[in-house]
């Protein structure tokens, strides 16, 4: 099977908070695609962005949180860019600890954005690239 590689960059945040939790975004149902799958605040990012950039941006859109000094880069890879099969797109992974708590949430899209302890990140129904991601995360934090 061909694979092919869209030009397409996805930058996305882990955002951590005081107590270790994760803050996720639960989609709403005109998501395309995933509706009702669970994510993490980001997307695409737009001409003349920086990775970095795009996921301050999105990061603020997303949820009212705006991030000072520097995002960590996490993780770069071409993953998945599922459900299109054969079809794979560059992920830009940051990570930030904030002093936010859930009531300073803006929530900008989705149904809903959560933090949610560690342990339970994996039980919630992902989006299967997001759980590759979250997957790696729990690996790193737990060495």
């Amino acid at each position: 099977m061909e694979q092919k590689i869209r030009d397409h960059h996805i930058a996305v945040v882990l955002v951590i908070d005081q107590q270790g939790q994760l803050l996720m975004q639960h989609r709403d149902g005109t998501a395309n695609p995933w509706p009702h799958k669970w994510g993490l605040p980001g997307g695409g990012i737009e001409p003349g962005e920086t990775p970095e950039e795009a996921a301050r941006r999105e990061l603020e859109e997303e949820t009212g949180l705006k991030v000072h000094g520097n995002l960590k880069l996490f993780w770069e890879s071409i993953l998945p860019a599922n459900p299109l099969p054969g079809v794979y797109r560059q992920w830009h992974v940051y990570s930030v600890q904030t002093q936010a708590r859930q009531e300073d949430i803006v929530l900008g899209e989705g149904q809903a954005m959560v933090f949610t302890p560690l342990e339970r990140v994996l039980d919630l129904d992902l989006i299967p690239t997001v759980r590759l991601i979250i997957e790696r995360f729990l690996e790193q934090a737990n060495q």
